[in-house]
């Protein structure tokens, strides 16, 4: 009785340039992975970009072990958190600043609150157009 081949799995071959003057650290970084694991590096890295489980759950290591870190890639989320809630810390305070500005400004009228030793400044706390340079460092700056 003959036997039946077997199915083959339906895929898609996905390809991407890297270029040896701009990508040599993509480059090296794949000229490190065995052959025949290379597949699986690329699907782990995309899954991790897209916040998806991975579904290897095993680092390799430049020495060839294998160690099991899922916990590593829970830190790493939580430190690109940090670094955009960072980020965004300055707008967020500018942001109250101004707010706290404008309604002490409302109050005129009523008797002032603060310290005699606290000096009040009626203007903004920055003007337009060091609030727009500030906010253009902070989305070059690169941590």
């Amino acid at each position: 009785m003959p036997r039946r081949k077997p199915k083959r799995r339906q895929h898609k071959v996905i390809a991407f340039k890297a270029y040896y003057d701009t990508d040599q650290d993509i480059l090296d970084w794949w000229e490190g992975i065995e052959d025949g694991e290379r597949s699986e590096a690329i699907r782990d890295v995309i899954r991790d970009y897209l916040g998806l489980p991975s579904k290897t759950r095993r680092t390799r290591i430049a020495a060839g072990k294998i160690i099991d870190l899922p916990e590593l890639m829970e830190v790493r989320r939580d430190t690109l958190w940090i670094r955009d809630a960072l980020n965004d810390m300055p707008a967020y305070l500018e942001r109250v600043i101004q707010h706290v500005a404008a309604t002490a400004q409302v109050n005129v009228g009523q008797p002032a609150r603060a310290s005699p030793e606290v000096a009040t400044d009626n203007g903004p706390a920055l003007t337009d157009a060091e609030s727009q340079r500030r906010v253009r460092r902070m989305q070059q700056a690169t941590w």
